[in-house]
């Protein structure tokens, strides 16, 4: 890690011991992705995309996210009016002019470079290119902020999507205003869901296998559309890397959202996310794992959930041998009696099981985690 990086750690280190509200202090960045045309890729994550930046091992990057922008009928690109109509009709008191997380939506939906075939999906900001990493070695991202940029957001579905395609009769959207001073989705008048913004997309390139052009949908061993509502400021996430400078991908805003995501969305919302990265030379993981203060967390992703369940346990097994040498018996047994298994999403194809492993387990563990919170 270089010096005035090392330094600028301990700073963010200090404030999240401190454990200072996500909404009252902006974390200290050496780099800044603003949300561009060129910094935007729709629907994938293009393998030759020109890097939105260069970082060394240890950087901190603010990365801006967009949403908030509803396409017209068949996909058709709104026009401010149209927003803004849409934003009074909705008693939301903003507009695309006075709303700069909007404008800029807008414009990288306008302008921003399609690959072929894909005209919709996730607005996904990046990449991200992390100097000296290679494939077999593995990223570590450190979830030091995620804040909205919008003061709302939607929840939305349809019939033939979500956890019970069948039954949806029409489509429909709730919109859900988002209170930062309450820290709160407001639902309606009697309800309100506490917000725990997180990114649903974390990914870094995938394998030439999955071609220049990897749909942004389904996630995989590279991460992706993950959709783990864990990943909150505080937490990490580490995956593998299969390209030249890991090349990392974000987008797909969330304020917060169930286990499950039975709809096909949580509150989707526009975000900024600061991130730390981390490169390991020359560890080898298989698949996305995952870390907070109170867990370790393991995945397992398949377009059957009874395999994606079998993955998880798999994957939990290894950790635990990895972790405390256990035998495949012991890792079994205490998978069985200590640690949760949670539906992480079954609406993105490929559909995912998470497993939370309690930190209290291992009883003479010394606290070393990076983010210590209140």
């Amino acid at each position: 890690m270089y010096p005035s990086l090392l330094a600028r750690h301990l700073t963010v280190v200090a404030l999240a011991f401190a454990g200072l509200s996500a909404f009252a202090t902006e974390i200290p960045y050496d780099y800044h992705v603003p949300l561009t045309p060129e910094n935007v890729a729709i629907g994938c994550f293009p393998a030759k995309k020109k890097p939105s930046i260069v970082v060394p091992s240890g950087a901190i990057v603010k990365i801006e996210g967009g949403g908030g922008v509803r396409r017209g009928s068949a996909g058709a690109i709104p026009t401010a009016a149209d927003i803004d109509g849409w934003l009074k009709e909705n008693n939301i008191a903003t507009t695309v002019e006075t709303c700069p997380a909007l404008a800029e939506t807008l414009a990288a939906l306008k302008d921003a470079k399609r690959a072929p075939g894909i005209v919709a999906g996730h607005m996904l900001s990046g990449p991200v290119y992390v100097e000296g990493a290679e494939p077999g070695d593995m990223l570590e991202i450190r979830i030091l902020d995620v804040s909205p940029r919008i003061p709302f957001g939607t929840v939305s579905g349809m019939p033939g999507r979500g956890g019970i395609p069948d039954v949806v009769p029409r489509p429909f959207s709730h919109v859900v205003p988002i209170d930062l001073k309450r820290n709160a989705g407001i639902f309606d008048h009697n309800v309100e869901v506490p917000l725990a913004p997180f990114m649903g997309v974390m990914a870094t390139v995938p394998a030439d296998s999955e071609g220049e052009y990897r749909g942004s949908s389904p996630p995989g061993n590279f991460g992706g559309n993950l959709d783990c509502k864990a990943l909150t400021a505080g937490s990490t996430l580490y995956l593998p890397v299969f390209q030249k400078g890991a090349l990392f991908y974000t987008g797909d805003s969330h304020g917060a959202q169930g286990d499950g995501e039975v709809t096909v969305s949580a509150i989707e919302t526009a975000n900024s996310c600061t991130l730390q990265f981390i490169l390991h030379k020359g560890k080898t993981i298989k698949m996305p794992r995952a870390e907070n203060a109170t867990h370790y967390i393991t995945f397992g992703l398949d377009p059957d959930l009874n395999k994606a369940m079998h993955q998880a346990i798999i994957e939990t097994i290894d950790f635990l041998k990895e972790k405390q040498g256990y035998d495949f018996f012991d890792a079994y047994a205490l998978s069985s009696i200590g640690i949760d298994f949670h539906v992480t999403q079954v609406v993105d194809g490929t559909q995912g099981i998470h497993g939370m492993i309690p930190k209290r387990l291992f009883i003479n563990d010394t606290n070393t985690y990076w983010y210590r919170p209140n």
